[in-house]
């Protein structure tokens, strides 16, 4: 939890600065968001002092539209910045939403993408992935309605179904130390399960260029990951 705070005082996003503390990541004050610098300042330790390898970084939040549970992650081949583009994707940037697809009940690959867009750059997700050069780097988000898939298709989350996410989770976390085999075999049994197709969504304005951009989704609207979206995250109550 890095709003109690805020969260104290009936808070969603913003902390006593009234600030989205998940705009801050880029370059936190240490007076004004204290557990955003202090949450940087150890991902920095390890990796430069400690000089630790983080392959996964993931915060996680409550999405007060989208159903399921999905994750937001980093593709360089969809970031709004051209010189991301001039470097290929790491290859396990899709890796833990497809382990997370097999091992999850209340999770949706197809509710997954992984766009970079300028106005993101400064939250946690792209800040560490650029930062550090963590190559999974996401954000899990659970909505606060229910599932429209799955097991759980027509119910709310409840707080069972939440534990259950977060012990599946762990599972797709523990395949990531696991022998390649073990891994392989679980994306496997994805490819049996669902059609993992692309699609693909002509000339859309990401800022400075227009292109084409492929997402993970089957139903994304322009105002998916706004600025102005009400999604309910670990900077408050879900």
């Amino acid at each position: 939890m890095l709003n109690p705070e805020g969260v104290i005082h009936g808070n969603q996003r913003c902390g006593l600065t009234d600030e989205d503390l998940n705009r801050r990541w880029r370059a936190p004050d240490p007076t004004l968001h204290p557990t955003i610098y202090h949450a940087k300042s150890l991902l920095e330790y390890l990796t430069t002092v400690v000089k630790l390898k983080v392959r996964v970084f993931c915060d996680f939040h409550g999405h007060s539209r989208q159903k399921n549970v999905f994750m937001y992650g980093c593709s360089r081949l969809q970031s709004w910045w051209p010189g991301d583009r001039d470097l290929p994707d790491s290859p396990d940037f899709m890796l833990l939403p497809q382990l997370a697809q097999n091992c999850m009940g209340t999770f949706s690959l197809r509710d997954c993408h992984f766009l970079i867009e300028r106005a993101r750059e400064a939250t946690a997700r792209v800040a560490v992935w650029r930062q550090f050069d963590i190559p999974m780097s996401y954000t899990m988000e659970a909505s606060t309605c229910g599932c429209d898939q799955g097991p759980y298709k027509n119910n709310h989350l409840s707080t069972k179904q939440l534990l259950e996410s977060g012990e599946g989770f762990c599972l797709a976390l523990s395949y990531l130390v696991s022998a390649p085999e073990a891994v392989n075999s679980q994306l496997k049994l994805n490819s049996d399960r669902i059609d993992c197709r692309f699609r693909v969504v002509s000339e859309r304005n990401l800022g400075d260029f227009s292109h084409e951009v492929v997402f993970w989704s089957g139903d994304l609207d322009d105002d998916l990951d706004s600025d102005d979206d009400l999604d309910l995250d670990l900077y408050g109550p879900m």
